[in-house]
């Protein structure tokens, strides 16, 4: 201390106040409260200075230089001023170089203010540089400085707590969704004492950042950079689960509302498809029941989620069936409904095979849709194989560079009939009439590529190794995946293979078909189908990175709120994403590259000087850097008080009071 008072007196810093200046580790690192009330030396002092000490007032963090011309009486002075702020914020400046008059100066050297311009730039250049390096090597220091005290090698690290900064950014979309605004309208109606906004973005928070059951995401909020000292109370999320159940379409509505605004969508083409979540439970109620599962669970529970999006990949609306609900019968309600909120005048419906039902086309088309459905060939009848494997009605080609055919294209117009459905008294189940209700004109659009066709026997060929072993031992005859090339006798002798059934596969290596009711060529209609590979990612985002399974809720209320929350992160991440792309790029930007860096962007809260505490940036500058740019976040410095922290991130209150180690 006696060091530091000496080296001040020597350089010139006079009548200072020096209430609390502790040598940390070292004089390099000094941590102090000075005001000075007089600075007499020039700008290398300065220099010097910042290298030995950091002081916490206003020059601590001086503006760069700048030139001015300053007018004096009748003559006109060239100076060079730093700019600072006083100790209650104020701007002010300093005067650190006088030119004496431009005229004389001018007189000299036509270029003078020029070049001492050019000169001061790159001072401020070198210093900057210079203050970043040593800001960078003290917060090394300290953050092994902290590491030490974690491990227990240092007796006084003071107090110190990681915080996700990533959930500022999460919070600002949230805001620029208008989120905040929507929850607290549904409150007004309510007698509630805690706050829908905080708690429900507590719940799309956690599932971004750490997806775990509400508890744990519960216990896990106060790591996060957002102050949730509202959500003081585990039922609360529980309780926000039931209201969810209920504002579930006036969130949707919203939600599309500012997406709309956000992305200018245009809704020409609804993408479908069906999933499937499971319980780790047996108990069967309204939601939850035993059915086909995806993902070929058989001894658990499950629900039916069937998903709508846009030709983003962003999601519209989803809804939610009992477990044991035929796929069939879920995509003709929920596209109506769509059609009927939205006011949509044309819509093009989307979807895999599995539900391209003959119901489902003339359904669409009584509710005004068209469609592009991929369309089940190897079943269908013997005239339309013909034509499909006639090889000489193909009508496009596509060729590579070198001239080499990837795609064949051909379009077949196949009348598609509606028969009369009855149920069998005896068994209850639907068998079909031969009596037509109705007929429609259809095109199938077929394509051949030699790259499917050499995956196609690839795949063929793996599953008829696996057979053969089937064969050797019958016990491997439980999968499904090869079982029906096995061909098993009724009564005495064992299992061969079905080459029959081999040979009949392999004819159709190469080929696909897409059915749809609109003239469109066959080209257009293949850009719209491939599309579809969006909702798949968006059911493996959903259950791979959101954790949306296993459902950690049991009741039908709280396991349709849980859905709903984890269709609003579902949205978020997307639109996000969406954003990032389109401007980092679609080869900067991922799904695992996004989630990964908003759970490391993380900062330590530093008060071992209460008189100064900071946070310690942790991550490196990047991605996450540029992604807060894009929705207006300022990159943070190594080292950043906690004033400008919450300038920074927009937080409208920092937390600084960490939890002692």
């Amino acid at each position: 201390l006696g060091l530091a008072r000496t080296f001040c007196y020597k350089v010139g810093l006079v009548e200072l106040e020096l209430p609390s200046l502790i040598l940390d580790f070292g004089l390099n690192h000094a941590r102090s409260g000075f005001k000075p009330k007089k600075f007499y030396r020039q700008r290398s002092i300065n220099v010097v200075l910042y290298g030995i000490i950091e002081l916490s007032w206003s020059w601590r963090a001086a503006m760069p230089l700048h030139v001015s011309i300053v007018s004096v009486k009748n003559y006109k002075y060239i100076r060079v001023y730093s700019s600072y702020r006083n100790e209650k914020g104020q701007p002010r400046s300093r005067l650190i170089e006088n030119h004496g008059r431009l005229d004389a100066a001018l007189l000299k050297d036509p270029q003078y203010v020029e070049k001492l311009k050019e000169r001061i730039a790159k001072e401020n250049q070198l210093e900057a540089s210079t203050k970043a390096q040593e800001v960078e090597k003290q917060a090394k220091e300290r953050m092994d400085k902290l590491s030490q005290a974690a491990k227990g090698l240092n007796d006084k690290p003071g107090c110190f707590k990681t915080y996700n900064v990533g959930a500022a950014l999460i919070r600002k979309v949230w805001s620029d969704l208008k989120l905040p605004e929507m929850f607290r309208h549904l409150q007004r109606s309510r007698k509630i004492e805690y706050s829908y906004d905080q708690t429900a973005y507590l719940l799309t928070e956690q599932r971004l950042l750490q997806p775990t059951s509400k508890l744990r995401s519960f216990a896990n909020r106060s790591g996060s950079i957002i102050d949730h000292a509202k959500v003081d109370h585990l039922e609360d999320l529980y309780k926000v689960l039931d209201l969810l159940q209920e504002d579930k379409a006036t969130i949707v509505r919203h939600l599309n509302k500012e997406i709309q605004k956000k992305t200018k969508r245009k809704v020409t083409a609804a993408f479908y498809d069906v999933i499937t979540y499971s319980f780790e439970s047996r108990c069967v109620s309204d939601y939850k029941d035993f059915g086909i599962s995806k993902d070929h669970k058989v001894n658990e529970v499950q629900v039916v989620l069937g998903l709508v999006m846009d030709e983003n990949g962003i999601p519209i609306d989803y809804e939610l069936f009992n477990g044991n609900t035929n796929e069939f019968g879920t995509m003709v309600p929920l596209i109506e409904k769509i059609k009927k909120t939205y006011h949509l005048k044309q819509l093009i419906v989307v979807a895999d095979r599995g539900l391209n039902g003959c119901q489902n086309l003339f359904d669409l088309k009584d509710i005004g849709c068209d469609f592009v459905i991929a369309q089940k060939f190897k079943t269908t009848s013997e005239h339309l194989k013909e034509q499909i494997l006639d090889q000489e009605n193909w009508q496009k080609f596509v060729c590579n560079d070198e001239g080499e055919v990837v795609c064949r294209y051909k379009t077949l117009d196949v009348k598609q009939e509606l028969f009369e459905m009855r149920e069998s008294p005896t068994t209850h189940r639907n068998y079909k009439t031969s009596n037509v209700l109705d007929t429609m004109d259809l095109k199938w659009v077929v394509s051949y590529s030699p790259s499917r066709a050499a995956k196609d026997k690839a795949d063929r060929d793996r599953a008829v190794e696996k057979a053969k072993k089937a064969v050797e031992d019958p016990s491997r005859l439980k999968n499904s995946g090869y079982k029906s090339l096995v061909k098993i006798p009724k009564g005495k002798g064992s299992p061969t293979l079905n080459w029959e059934k081999i040979n009949e596969q392999a004819k159709w290596d190469g080929y696909y078909v897409i059915c749809t009711n609109l003239e469109i060529s066959p080209h257009d209609a293949t850009a719209i189908y491939r599309k579809l590979w969006q909702i798949e990612d968006c059911f493996r985002v959903s259950k791979t990175y959101l954790e949306a399974r296993p459902c950690f809720v049991w009741t039908d209320p709280h396991i349709y709120g849980h859905f709903l929350s984890c269709f609003i992160s579902l949205v978020i991440e997307k639109y996000m994403l969406y954003t990032f792309k389109n401007e980092l790029g679609k080869e900067e930007i991922t799904h695992e590259k996004m989630l990964e860096a908003l759970r490391t962007a993380e900062v330590v809260y530093d008060d071992i000087n209460p008189q100064v505490p900071f946070y310690l940036r942790l991550y490196e500058a990047g991605l996450f850097d540029r992604m807060s740019a894009l929705f207006n976040l300022e990159a943070l410095n190594r080292v950043e008080a906690p004033s400008a922290l919450r300038r920074k991130l927009h937080l409208p209150l920092t937390k600084v009071v960490a939890t002692p180690t």
